[in-house]
């Protein structure tokens, strides 16, 4: 109930998790035909590995330097997440990873810039693809430096250099984000002092 009038008085833009397509269908009907402004509802879900159909983990999927692979997981995570109630994925991740005691490696592709460039940019061209009948969005995470948490410690704050952050670990963001990607989602670190979820270095001067 509270859900439903939230959505009715414009105080839902996004829900988080698989609903059902049922509840998605109502949810949507009253975002679309009740609420003042009439704006579609995104909800979204993590499927890093696919939705129904699961495929293996990110590195070991960048070691077949498959292009074609990972645009085909995309287009079947596009086929399969509408079954969820969903339109939306958080995936990919597109995070370089470097440090072994990170806990997050396996969602990503590695620690080589160009490979997790190529393959995350050719997953969101399948995640999103125009052929489908109900497309969706894809969400690239996690904006930015994510990986390169201090001592490997996840949500721990990151310090890198300038030179370094732009050649390792933005140009994934950039692939993906010249492919297409829809929406960004930032990471749950502190970059350089300023935590990214209103760190305006990275979410207008660099991403915008």
């Amino acid at each position: 109930g509270d859900v439903v009038e939230a959505i009715r008085t414009g105080g839902v833009g996004s829900l988080i998790g698989a609903c059902g397509v049922e509840k998605f269908n109502a949810f949507q009907k009253i975002a679309m035909t009740e609420a003042r402004v009439k704006i579609p509802l995104m909800v979204g879900h993590d499927m890093v590995h696919g939705c129904r159909t699961q495929w293996p983990i990110a590195p070991m999927l960048a070691c077949c330097w498959d292009e074609k692979l990972w645009e085909a997981c995309g287009r079947i995570t596009a086929l399969e997440t509408p079954s969820k109630g969903c339109n939306w994925t958080f995936a990919p991740m597109v995070d370089i990873a470097r440090d072994a005691r990170w806990g997050r490696i396996a969602e990503g592709c590695g620690q080589d810039p160009l490979i997790a460039s190529r393959m995350c940019a050719a997953l969101v061209r399948g995640i999103q693809a125009k052929d489908v009948k109900y497309p969706i969005a894809a969400c690239l995470k996690h904006y930015a430096g994510y990986g390169a948490a201090c001592a490997g410690r996840d949500y721990n704050t990151v310090e890198v250099d300038e030179s370094t952050f732009r050649n390792v670990y933005l140009p994934p963001f950039r692939a993906a984000v010249e492919a297409g990607a829809l929406s960004v989602m930032n990471a749950y670190t502190v970059f350089e002092g300023v935590p990214c979820n209103f760190n305006r270095y990275l979410l207008t001067d660099l991403l915008r």
